[in-house]
């Protein structure tokens, strides 16, 4: 039985972000497939069963702040290096420094870079360059580099000259329309949907300026964690009026897909990521999308939405919308949904993994197509 150690996310079940939900799904997975899997956690983890279904925790040390962060990936390496394991899969780059302890013990070390985690502007310059240089340290540490994003994937070979392989990341269809958003005060396909991480490189302050400029009737909803530029920066535009309202973070699944699935439309802000989660549920809830305009929006939306560069290109989108045919926004919608169903299903997902996990261990060429 082939042993696999999934490292890099704040644990399963997953209540977070794409990290905990990828780790999750590919567990279960892997798990169908008759592996054995081990998901490394935080030892201040909420769930404290030994197993979640099926699939062992190891609870690993993980002090608070960013250095605790990179402290708890850098523990667990090490803990998966000496133990019992095949594989390991690490979700991100940040443990740079810590990417040849694996080699030290032969274990392959398979590592999804995500986005490029130096262009967001939170970081201060010294971070970004630690960002810079753990990228580069991936390429000579990793034993393979996955990319989610085909942008990602040219990124590392144009900057880098190596190889990765592109494994786009998955996602779920919902149910059928019916989920009430009367809790929320709003009416189906009565309203614009942003739901992100309130970050300026999500272009959060664009999406509100944008919005407001316009004429519309229908409210922009505004769903996510907040931080200390939207609090400094947007917080101040929403007061004073009633059209754009910000919800606070929901963490329930069911109830942020019930946002999705009867939104009029789905506002994506992203720049810096690759396959963005946010969007693949967007699009998986027949949302019609209007995105920024950056390549990594590009590749998997394509012609069906529309795109922005400028605040003042989405008040122009939104007043554009606001006349357009209702029937041909949802036709849009629905062949969005179709898409996520044709190429990024996790059991897609998940097939590719386990391919590029098992060459990793039986030592076949290193990189991707």
């Amino acid at each position: 039985m082939a042993r696999l150690a999934i490292l890099g996310s704040r644990g399963i079940p997953a209540k977070y972000g794409a990290f905990e939900v990828a780790s999750e799904k590919i567990a279960a997975g892997f798990l169908e497939k008759g592996w054995a899997v081990t998901v490394f956690c935080p030892h201040d983890q909420s769930y404290r069963e030994p197993f979640y279904r099926g699939i062992a925790l190891r609870r690993v040390w993980h002090p608070p702040g960013g250095i605790g962060s990179l402290l708890y990936d850098g523990m667990s390496l090490l803990v998966a290096s000496v133990g019992p394991f095949d594989a390991i899969l690490m979700f991100g780059y940040g443990a740079g420094p810590f990417f040849f302890i694996p080699r030290l013990f032969g274990t392959p070390l398979i590592v999804n870079t995500d986005g490029l985690e130096w262009k967001r502007s939170k970081w201060s310059w010294a971070v970004k360059q630690y960002f810079r240089l753990c990228e580069r340290v991936v390429t000579l540490a990793a034993d393979r580099l996955i990319s989610d994003a085909w942008g990602i994937k040219r990124y590392y070979k144009e900057t880098y000259g190596v190889d990765s392989e592109y494994i786009a990341y998955g996602t779920e269809l919902p149910d059928a329309i019916g989920d009430d958003v009367r809790e929320f005060g709003l009416e189906p396909k009565r309203y614009y949907l942003v739901v992100m991480r309130l970050e300026p490189e999500n272009s959060i302050l664009e999406i509100v300026r944008g919005y407001l400029a316009s004429q519309s009737a229908r409210p922009l909803i505004l769903v996510g964690p907040s931080t200390p530029f939207f609090d400094r920066m947007v917080r101040p535009l929403l007061d004073g009026q009633s059209r754009a309202r910000y919800l606070g973070p929901i963490y329930q699944r069911e109830r942020v897909f019930a946002l999705r699935k009867n939104a009029f439309a789905y506002v994506h802000g992203h720049t810096v990521g690759g396959t963005n989660p946010s969007l693949l549920e967007a699009m998986a809830s027949a949302n019609f999308v209007v995105a920024k305009d950056v390549e990594f929006n590009r590749e998997v939306i394509g012609e069906l939405g529309r795109y922005f560069a400028t605040e003042e290109q989405l008040t122009r989108i939104v007043g554009e919308l606001e006349q357009a045919d209702p029937d041909s926004i949802d036709r849009l919608g629905r062949a969005a949904r179709a898409v996520i169903e044709e190429k990024f299903q996790w059991h897609h997902v998940i097939e590719a993994y386990a391919k590029v996990i098992g060459a990793a261990i039986s030592g076949k060429g290193k990189g991707g197509a």
